[in-house]
């Protein structure tokens, strides 16, 4: 309950940070809860196109739009090409740059055009799965990297997140919840496989730029995992659909 307040507007009546950064392992789980309300409009009895619009509207609404906060900071600091406390004060900056503004709006249209090719095949387990595996990559960048070395949020939580047996708890709960989604069809197997592995690489990536810019990784940095992480899967998804594979 304390992670679900954190990380989404869903009222829970518990606020300890403290909890929600030692709970940080259920990642998956509070992202599966956010795929299954983001993807409810799917059922609705509209236009491909309002249904998308919907879908992408709920999917920011649940999150308190945090996570997009956090990836227009994180672009507008590596388009500035500064390092160090330079590029550490363009994030903490209220504004935002013509390069956050344009790498946000871009995010946005892409993952909108995505989601018009899954809702007309009906793909509601790819949306449900890139907000799933969108949350479990926030957890391992926090795994594998760096806290920062001033106090806040973040580094609570990527300390409390390198508990072997958390780690254990997180990878179960994760292979249950794949499982569960994708049951044992051959047809959604690949594709499973080439989004896992796709998740990985945007964990990767957001590692190793945000260690070369900031020496560190905090929760901005996680936001931009988990936007670039869920339109990477999403766009994957429509592509194969697009490519009738």
């Amino acid at each position: 309950m304390a992670l679900l307040s954190f990380l989404t507007i869903i009222p829970t009546g518990v606020h300890d940070l403290a909890l929600a950064s030692r709970s940080f392992y259920l990642a998956p789980i509070i992202g599966l809860l956010e795929g299954m309300i983001a993807v409810s409009p799917i059922l609705l009895d509209t236009s491909i196109y309002v249904r998308a619009a919907l879908i992408l509207l709920i999917s920011y609404l649940v999150t308190g739009f945090n996570h997009l906060d956090g990836f227009a900071d994180f672009a507008d600091v590596l388009g500035s090409g500064r390092s160090g406390k330079d590029a550490l004060s363009i994030m903490k900056e209220p504004g935002r740059g013509a390069i956050a503004i344009a790498a946000t709006t871009l995010l946005i249209v892409t993952i909108y055009s995505s989601l018009i090719e899954l809702v007309a095949r009906a793909w509601w387990h790819m949306i449900v799965l890139s907000h799933v595996l969108a949350s479990e990559s926030m957890y391992l960048l926090a795994v594998a990297s760096t806290p920062p070395g001033y106090h806040g949020l973040s580094k609570d939580f990527i300390l409390e997140s390198k508990h072997k047996f958390r780690i254990a708890v997180n990878l179960l709960a994760l292979g249950v919840i794949l499982f569960t989604i994708t049951g044992i069809r051959q047809d959604l197997a690949y594709h499973l496989l080439a989004i896992i592995v796709l998740t990985i690489l945007v964990i990767a990536y957001t590692r190793m730029k945000s260690h070369k810019v900031l020496g560190f990784v905090n929760g901005d940095v996680l936001g931009f995992c988990y936007e670039l992480t869920k339109s990477a899967i999403l766009i994957f998804s429509a592509a194969l659909i697009a490519l009738r594979i």
